[in-house]
Formats: structure tokens, C-alpha cells, sequence
């Protein structure tokens, strides 16, 4: 099995729901985080758009730590990550790459319809966790 992440740029909100809900579930310290939410704006600080009103625009990015497990003792249940099964806009899935039946699959398909753009992070610097993709259609 090929577990991956699905990342929808577009439903995500930058709730943090995904990193408290991996914090939570997981019992992790208060000072350790295995998903974090980054800002993508004028980069003056946390939630700043760029931009000029009414021209303003910002976007917000889950990135997957090497220390995410994808929570492997729950998905050996058959259960999903936390993180995915809090996700309030659906914006995360993940599943077997090759369940065409899995939420990731599905998640995939339903973003290259729409000509959605997908990408990973970079994790040669092992920065972030592999097997995360993200898709936006902008």
C-alpha cells in the first residue's frame, strides 16, 4: 500500500483543526506539532493578505512534519488520520494511492477535473513528510 495525503488548497480555511486535532488525539506536548498551518500573504505576520483592498488575497497551507506518522496505529484500524477526520471543509484525504475507491483517490480525481495544479514539498531536506500532495486550481 502507497498511503498519501491529499492537501486541497482551496477548501482550506487555516482553521489549524488538522494540527489540534493530531495535537489532541495523539497526546502530544503542548510545544510539539506534527502538522502546521502556514500563512501565505504579505508576510507581515500571521493572517496579513496581500495585496490592496480590495484586491486582498491570502491562502493557507497545512505542511506535514517528518515527525507525522499518518497515524499509523489508527489507520492499521482502518480508521483515518486525525487530522483528516477533523478537517471541517474536507480540504484534507487520505487513502491508498492505489484504491481507486479510497478518499485520496477520489479526492485526486475530483481536483484534476477541475484542472487543479498538484505539487509536493520538497522533502529531501526532510523539512516535511513525504507523500503529501497539494492541489489548487490557481
Amino acid at each position: 500500500m502507497a498511503y498519501k495525503m491529499l492537501v486541497d488548497i482551496d477548501r482550506c480555511v487555516g482553521c489549524w483543526t488538522c494540527a489540534m486535532g493530531c495535537k489532541v488525539g495523539n497526546h502530544l506536548d503542548d510545544d510539539v506539532y506534527r502538522v502546521e498551518v502556514e500563512t501565505h500573504g504579505s508576510g507581515q505576520g500571521i493572517d496579513r493578505p496581500a495585496g490592496v483592498y480590495p484586491d486582498l488575497h491570502m491562502w493557507w497551507q497545512p505542511v506535514y512534519l517528518p515527525s507525522c506518522t499518518f497515524c499509523a496505529p489508527r489507520v492499521a484500524e482502518g480508521l483515518p488520520p486525525f487530522c483528516a477526520m477533523d478537517c471541517p471543509t474536507q480540504a484534507l484525504a487520505f487513502g491508498d494511492a492505489d484504491d481507486g475507491q479510497s478518499a485520496y483517490a477520489q479526492a485526486r480525481a475530483r481536483v484534476e477535473a477541475r484542472g487543479a495544479r498538484i505539487w509536493e514539498l520538497d522533502s529531501a531536506g526532510a523539512e516535511t513528510r513525504a507523500s503529501v500532495e497539494y492541489a489548487t486550481a490557481r
